[in-house]
């Protein structure tokens, strides 16, 4: 999915909330290249301290692999239940 135009507009936005602040983290880590693993981990681990909620993504993830969990995926359905947390659509262009 490409959030691209909306999390433009949070980079730009004046103050910004604790979710706001989140989401942008959780975006960046998922962005970042060379992708780093530790550091995504880490980005995981917060997000699912500050919202419980997020741990059933990361049960849910793990549940549905057999051998090697991929960071990446666990981070972008974290960062999709954030931006439905924040009351963004789930599709992009869809109306909020």
């Amino acid at each position: 999915m490409d959030y691209g135009i909306l999390i433009a507009a949070l980079k730009v936005k004046q103050c910004l909330t604790d979710l706001e602040k989140d989401i942008l983290d959780t975006w960046n880590e998922i962005q970042k290249v060379p992708f780093d693993r530790a550091s995504a981990q880490g980005q995981v681990i917060q997000n699912a301290l500050k919202y419980p909620e997020l741990l059933a993504v990361i049960i849910a993830v793990y549940s549905s692999t057999q051998g090697t969990v991929d960071i990446r995926d666990i981070l972008e359905k974290q960062l999709m239940v954030l931006l439905v947390k924040e009351g963004w659509p789930t599709e992009p262009g869809s109306s909020k």
